[in-house]
């Protein structure tokens, strides 16, 4: 009978990125913040803005590909797929939400969150 080695290998510790992170942090914040803090505010709002404009754009066209497919099987099949039906109109209000557009089907209005702008 043959007796199997066993090595224990011990995880190396790499703290110091941790740390490198830390203090690139704390120089970014003390050096570049105060002179640049409001472009900065602009450029992360912009990159933002177009993050969710594209997302949006994206739930639109699955959700009115579900949506299409779903009313298309009506007249194909008889019956409606309502899990693809449902999916379909929540990822529509997902991009209506996130690209800030409104849809009307069949007389319900999808998008059009206005906030309640107060007394001014």
């Amino acid at each position: 009978m043959k007796k199997e080695k066993y090595y224990l290998l011990k995880p190396e510790k790499n703290s110091k990125w941790v740390a490198y992170t830390f203090i690139g942090i704390i120089v970014f914040i003390v050096i570049y913040f105060p002179f640049f803090a409001v472009n900065l505010r602009y450029q992360l709002g912009a990159v933002f803005s177009k993050i969710f404009d594209t997302f949006g754009v994206a739930c639109l066209t699955i959700g009115s590909a579900m949506t299409a497919i779903s009313i298309l099987s009506l007249f194909i099949s008889k019956s409606i797929n309502t899990r693809w039906f449902i999916l379909g109109i929540v990822l529509l209000w997902i991009g209506c939400w996130c690209t800030g557009s409104v849809l009307n089907i069949f007389g319900i209005i999808i998008g059009n969150e206005t906030s309640n702008p107060g007394y001014h």
